[in-house]
């Protein structure tokens, strides 16, 4: 076999040097990385961090404290706990409330009327209140303030538009009538005439007496 020439020796070196030189470089490359580089990367990891940090740390100062409290306003308001009412007559106090009651009824506007129907907490008497709330025209709703009381068998009634007028010629004006009535929010209050109903067919005679009541509607119900 012939052997090779200088020229092919020198050629077959340049070859082998380029292609280790070539080798080298891709190795150093993928491993090492310069050091003005490597300080690039940290600073960029810690502002990072720093910017996650001063995020959590927003969301935790502008985030609203919990309220331990989960049951809302406190104490009684209007518009829950029982209706009650009570009513002074003769200077006799009676007391009413739908505190386990069957029937009753209380509503603050019932197309502008404030009406009670309780019964009484003896469970022996009940009291009926009509009140005309301020713009309420009575021939529209075709009613007028009233107050009627039942005791036992007794009624005293307040109400100038009672069928009694028709029926008892010695009953007058201003003997059964209410005199006074003021709507506060969930609360009713006023004075009023009563006639026993009894006295003007037993006794012949109106027996009447000055009163005053108030009811407050607690949770408003008809039932």
């Amino acid at each position: 076999m012939r052997g090779l020439d200088v020229k092919q020796i020198v050629i077959m070196c340049g070859v082998a040097l380029a292609l280790a030189a070539c080798g080298g470089s891709d190795d150093d490359s993928s491993t090492e990385l310069p050091d003005d580089a490597l300080e690039t990367t940290e600073a960029g990891d810690e502002t990072a961090t720093d910017d996650q940090s001063d995020d959590e740390s927003s969301s935790e100062v502008t985030s609203p404290p919990q309220s331990d409290d989960d049951s809302g306003d406190s104490g009684d308001s209007d518009g829950s706990g029982p209706s009650t009412a009570t009513v002074t007559i003769g200077g006799e106090t009676y007391e009413f409330s739908t505190e386990g009651a069957v029937v009753a009824q209380c509503q603050t506007d019932m197309f502008g009327v404030f009406s009670v129907q309780l019964p009484g907490v003896d469970g022996d008497s009940g009291i009926g209140i009509v009140a005309l709330l301020e713009g309420t025209d009575p021939e529209v709703v075709g009613q007028v303030d009233a107050v009627q009381v039942s005791i036992g068998d007794e009624d005293w009634i307040a109400d100038e538009a009672s069928d009694l007028f028709e029926v008892a010629d010695s009953l007058q004006p201003g003997m059964s009538q209410v005199d006074s009535v003021q709507v506060d929010g969930s609360t009713v209050r006023g004075t009023a005439t009563f006639v026993r109903q009894l006295s003007l067919f037993v006794d012949g005679e109106p027996e009447t007496a000055t009163g005053t009541f108030e009811a407050t509607c607690g949770e408003e119900r008809i039932s």
